[in-house]
């Protein structure tokens, strides 16, 4: 059904890239063959993990109970074009922000995949407890030479989880700029992309466990702003819906 959805996107709507997620997408018993079908549709693919069952039998999250073997990350370097592991932090400061993981265990992923030849993105979120901290992640990603992309995410304060967390996390604009500034010049061999809430506004369409198609619920105007963050979402539909395609925003 899935696949069946992207074959639509891709044909109909242009769609060129996909993002799988979580959750964590490696605990889908399937995702060997999920991502096999995305790369016989000529997607290109990134794939967001916390990384744990390249480690070891990871615990399912999100889609039932039980475990799933742990999963060579050949297999997954393969079928993608960038596999992405978040790192907030190097020590327990990223406790404090991810539920799943740790510090040590991203970093030994990191390692896992540049021996397997994946192309490897590093995604941080940048929030109120590691704003100081983004100078020595820089550090730890110097001694890698396999990772291509380090994404800076201003954290969000949408959806229920990130809305309700908001005074816990949230930085103002300013903040986040003046952190990123001079980053790229830290890593002159990796690709140091910055995205601001206004950068990322109205820029989502999401498919959950269920197949429910649903965007964040953010105005028109063009600069992000404190209404936008909310836990409200726009549903579309579901991928089992015939006429979802005909529904969804072509902006």
């Amino acid at each position: 059904m899935i696949l069946n959805f992207f074959r639509r996107l891709h044909a109909e709507l242009g769609v060129r890239k996909v993002t799988v997620g979580g959750g964590d997408p490696l605990t889908r018993p399937d995702v060997i063959d999920l991502l096999r079908g995305l790369r016989e549709l000529d997607l290109r693919i990134h794939l967001d993990t916390v990384g744990t069952a390249f480690l070891r039998d990871a615990r399912i999250r999100f889609m039932g109970n039980g475990t799933v073997p742990r999963i060579e990350p050949e297999a997954v370097a393969r079928l993608v074009d960038l596999v992405g592991i978040p790192l907030d932090g190097v020590d327990d400061t990223i406790a404090s922000f991810r539920r799943f993981g740790s510090a040590a265990d991203q970093v030994e992923c990191l390692s896992l995949l540049e021996s397997a030849g994946a192309r490897i993105g590093v995604n941080t979120v940048v929030h109120k407890h590691n704003i100081g901290c983004l100078g020595v992640i820089a550090e730890t990603l110097a001694n890698f030479g396999g990772i291509r992309q380090w994404q800076l995410f201003q954290f969000m304060p949408s959806g229920p989880l990130g809305s309700r967390n908001r005074r816990y996390f949230e930085i103002e604009d300013g903040e986040f700029d003046q952190a990123v500034k001079g980053l790229q010049e830290l890593l002159p061999n990796i690709s140091v992309t910055v995205k601001s809430n206004t950068f990322r506004k109205n820029g989502y369409l999401l498919i959950d466990g269920s197949g429910t198609v649903w965007s964040p619920l953010q105005n028109n105007d063009v600069e992000w702003n404190h209404a936008d963050g909310n836990a409200e979402r726009i549903v579309h539909g579901n991928i089992r819906d015939a006429n979802l395609i005909e529904r969804l925003p072509r902006d």
